[in-house]
């Protein structure tokens, strides 16, 4: 049996399958379906956008309670990344969407973007004290993001910083985290950004010859942060 948390350990990047029911023991698909069902849209990036809402409307805390997770620490929902990511994909593959992938990243230093070569930053350095412990005692400062396929293309999501607001949403993230705007929302501060989909960071330079396609880099800054952080993936998991 694939055990995540053994594997969210080791930071040596890989590909790997997973099934649902490795993260989610007690998984009712069929409950899955018939609690999102509403939000297919025909237009597939409008019901990404539904799920995305919808979540923070109960939805992460009813399918921890009902279908357990696998890591019992974070068994009650607190917001986590480590949480939403998963969740948004569980949701996502119940209602039809094909290819979605789950992607563990941990911090990297922005001179990436000028040499191309993946260096973690160290846990030691977080600066926030709240989250130094946990963060050495997994060896990295975590964060994770969604790819999933639309009409053959991938596109970069976190549920965690797209949250419901009034009749619409509101990215949590500044504008120059996303991609182009694509057709369903709009950044609140810049409408020629998407709100939901996250830029894949490629660097001009790529020494070690990695397939940025595949060890996806994206920037994480809110608009408390003084700077932008980078994340590279190191495990993909092919969610099944």
């Amino acid at each position: 049996m694939f055990n995540l948390k053994n594997e969210l350990m080791n930071l040596e990047y890989r590909e790997v399958e997973i099934n649902l029911k490795d993260i989610f023991p007690n998984l009712d698909l069929e409950k899955i379906k018939d609690k999102f069902g509403s939000l297919i849209n025909k237009n597939p990036h409008e019901t990404v956008f539904n799920v995305c809402k919808d979540l923070w409307n109960g939805g992460y805390d009813s399918v921890l309670r009902e279908h357990e997770f696998f890591d019992k620490a974070y068994s009650n929902f607190t917001g986590h990344c480590h949480q939403c990511t998963p969740i948004l994909g569980l949701v996502l593959k119940a209602l039809g969407f094909e290819e979605v992938s789950y992607l563990e990243c941990f911090r990297i230093y922005e001179s990436f973007l000028r040499n191309g070569i993946i260096e973690q930053f160290p846990p030691e350095e977080e600066p926030n004290p709240d989250n130094l412990k946990e963060f050495c005692s997994i060896k990295r400062i975590p964060y994770c993001c969604l790819e999933v396929f639309i009409d053959g293309k991938p596109y970069y999501v976190t549920g965690k910083h797209i949250k419901p607001h009034k009749d619409n949403a509101f990215a949590l993230l500044t504008s120059s985290c996303y991609i182009d705007f694509i057709g369903v929302f709009k950044h609140q501060e810049n409408n020629s950004k998407s709100g939901i989909y996250l830029k894949n960071v490629i660097p001009p330079n790529n020494p070690c010859n990695i397939d940025f396609t595949r060890r996806i880099v994206w920037m994480k800054q809110t608009v408390r942060d003084p700077g932008p952080e980078y994340f590279a993936t190191f495990l993909r998991m092919k969610l099944k």
